[in-house]
């Protein structure tokens, strides 16, 4: 569990450093770069359908893990809008509510049952 903290620490920074760094010299309009290369249907199309497809799997996993509550379907669409911006930290706390145990940590509400 220490090395995936290490793991997630880690990436939350790279990810705010590169996306300050993007938003401060390509502004912050990503939807409109993220859909069309999406349109364009060439290898950056290919990428961002794979991570559609990836962030929709994590969307219904953590709405699931959350037991379908205000707070999941919340968590589930910060984690679709923002990827692993949110996606990192919430793991990380996600990893210390669970105590390092790994079935409360990928089950979250349903560990219990």
């Amino acid at each position: 569990m220490t090395l995936l903290r290490i793991f997630l620490s880690v990436s939350t920074l790279i990810i705010y450093v590169v996306s300050i760094y993007v938003i401060a010299t390509k502004g912050i309009n990503f939807p409109a770069v993220y859909f069309g290369d999406l349109l364009k249907l060439d290898w950056r199309s290919q990428f961002n359908t794979d991570l559609l497809i990836a962030l929709c799997i994590f969307l219904i996993w953590v709405i699931w893990r959350e037991g379908f509550t205000a707070k999941g379907f919340l968590f589930g669409f910060l984690f679709t809008s923002l990827g692993f911006m949110f996606g990192c930290p919430y793991l990380l706390y996600a990893t210390y509510k669970a105590q390092g145990d790994p079935k409360t940590l990928l089950l979250g509400v349903h560990a219990d049952k």
